[in-house]
């Protein structure tokens, strides 16, 4: 499934903002999928993901 690159961006920022979010979270632990986790298991899902979404949206914009 091919998303655009406007809709990887969008992801990206938004997943980048949650993760900064997160490092002023005073919590232990955080909530992912219905588990709770410590809260550097959430914090590196959260970069994978935002750094997941930049390196898609840059090469669609290099293909494009």
């Amino acid at each position: 499934m091919k998303f655009s690159k406007n809709f990887n961006l969008v992801l990206g920022l938004l997943f980048t903002i949650d993760f900064i979010y997160s490092l002023f979270d005073q919590r232990v632990t955080h909530e992912l999928f219905f588990w709770d986790v410590n809260i550097w298991v959430y914090r590196t899902y959260r970069f994978a993901m935002a750094f997941l979404f930049a390196i898609l949206y840059s090469k669609h914009k290099k293909e494009d």
